[in-house]
């Protein structure tokens, strides 16, 4: 049994890491987001609350839209006042897409969307949409030529990777509000999220080499990869995020995505969540999805589709022994890297019998990294492509 002093000590390591992991990383000066603002944010985040029923109003969201139009400072934060008891952060990005290709893309039925956010996202899954339906509509063939606003309700579950600092990774629900509709004539659509409770407790986690090579490490084990932090239960006490997509010139393929995030998680109901934390974990999203959705040899959605209808189709046992030759591929990659010379990491790459107790989410997530690396060249542990021209659906491993 833990001694008080050691607990004491124990949150003092805690403390300390963290504000190690705040001062250096730390990006520019913070502005807050006008008060202008608020009520239509507010009215959004309403929209994604479970048990409302209000209808939603196109005119709220106009100063929401106003400010993402806005020319801002590049070195400021911006972010939520305190009205909203919660950090926050905002970030934007242009696409170089028309919004029927994103959606086309990010939110099909028949693709993965975390094939899209790699370094963010390990899986995702709808529980539940509109009462009980398997599949959103095909939000992409209603534009041009829409009625007015289309909503889509849901539950999702999402599981992210592991925090770069802490290793640290979470499992929960989320309500999932999808809006679309007209604005000046423009385009715009929503996707709004608030999470369902707290997370499953934080387990532990490893960031395998560079974050961009997109190779993670789930241990199933509870806790935090820190020293001394083995023992702590954290959890994702609440989130909620509001994504924007704006058609800046419906002339041409040009979309503005613009994201409002709020987080509160730590330990012992204590938040440990800054603005700057939430802020550096959205450049991380923001960098992979631009990077994924304007190259040149990315898949179109045809492509994605067929690929994941393979990896749907795997059975168990095939699963399982594609994600055996994946951890063994990772064991030989790793084996002198510096990220993978702590014991914890070296252990848990040698035994990968978690494999045989992963459930089918978690095992199809690996096959579609693998895919995704594959597909836009980069170093890859097995042939995941190769399944697509093999009736046996037999996965090589890789000779890189």
């Amino acid at each position: 049994m833990k001694t008080h002093k050691h607990i004491i000590l124990q949150t003092l390591i805690l403390i300390l890491v963290l504000m190690t992991v705040s001062t250096a990383f730390s990006n520019g000066s913070e502005k807050t987001i006008p008060a202008t603002v608020n009520p239509g944010l507010n009215h959004l985040l309403e929209m994604v609350t479970s048990g409302n029923s209000s209808p939603f109003n196109p005119e709220a969201v106009t100063p929401v839209l106003d400010f993402i139009s806005s020319d801002k400072s590049r070195d400021a934060v911006y972010i939520s006042d305190e009205s909203f008891k919660s950090p926050s952060a905002y970030i934007e990005l242009d696409l170089n897409h028309g919004l029927a290709d994103l959606l086309k893309l990010s939110y099909n039925p028949d693709i993965p969307a975390y094939i899209f956010t790699p370094s963010s996202m390990r899986l995702g899954y709808w529980k539940e949409i509109n009462q009980g339906e398997k599949n959103f509509a095909r939000l992409s063939d209603l534009l041009p030529d829409y009625e007015g606003p289309v909503v889509i309700r849901g539950v999702e579950t999402v599981e992210n990777t592991p925090d770069i600092h802490t290793g640290a990774y979470y499992k929960y629900d989320l309500e999932r509000t999808m809006i679309l509709f007209k604005h000046k004539g423009r385009n715009v659509f929503l996707s709004l999220a608030r999470q369902i409770g707290s997370s499953l407790v934080g387990k532990k986690g490893a960031v395998l080499g560079d974050d961009g090579d997109w190779n993670y490490l789930y241990s199933g084990e509870k806790g935090i990869n820190k020293f001394g932090l083995g023992w702590v239960d954290s959890y994702m006490y609440d989130s909620s995020s509001i994504i924007v997509y704006y058609e800046t010139d419906p002339g041409k393929p040009l979309v503005r995505c613009a994201v409002f995030k709020w987080l509160r998680a730590g330990w012992k109901n204590i938040n440990m969540v800054k603005n700057h934390h939430i802020y550096k974990g959205m450049r991380r999203w923001a960098m992979d999805y631009k990077t994924i959705m304007e190259h040149p040899e990315f898949p179109g959605a045809h492509e994605l589709a067929h690929a994941w209808l393979q990896i749907e189709k795997l059975d168990m046992a095939e699963l399982r022994r594609a994600n055996h030759l994946y951890y063994q591929s990772l064991k030989k990659r790793y084996a002198e890297d510096k990220s993978a010379s702590s014991r914890w990491v070296s252990n848990v790459l040698k035994d990968d019998s978690r494999v045989d107790t992963s459930d089918v989410h978690e095992l199809r997530s690996v096959l579609v990294v693998e895919y995704l690396k594959s597909v836009l060249g980069k170093q890859h542990e097995i042939d995941v492509v190769s399944i697509y021209h093999l009736d046996s659906g037999q996965l090589r491993l890789s000779s890189n």
